[in-house]
């Protein structure tokens, strides 16, 4: 299933790219990220999620994303997804 409401720089995106899922969690609405949730399941939304961490995310989104949406309860190293923090280049 291709998704590219959020995609602009990748025609040929699909939903289970971790990709993908960044952008719709981060700049998608909330209707968006419900039916992302309905096509791939939060599940696999949320493996990718954590799996492949990306730098998109503003305090408040992450926080949302986290806390309401995938409900983690395990703790998640905000520097691998602020947008604000510093990169940690290896």
């Amino acid at each position: 299933m291709q998704y590219h409401k959020f995609t602009w720089y990748n025609q040929k995106s699909q939903l289970d790219n971790p990709e993908t899922i960044h952008q719709i969690m981060s700049f998608g609405e909330i209707d968006d990220i419900k039916k992302m949730e309905q096509l791939i399941g939060i599940k696999k939304i949320k493996e990718l999620y954590l799996k492949y961490p990306k730098k998109v995310y503003s305090r408040s989104v992450f926080l949302f994303i986290n806390n309401y949406i995938l409900k983690t309860k395990e703790p998640i190293d905000e520097q691998k997804y602020l947008k604000n923090t510093s990169r940690n280049i290896e």
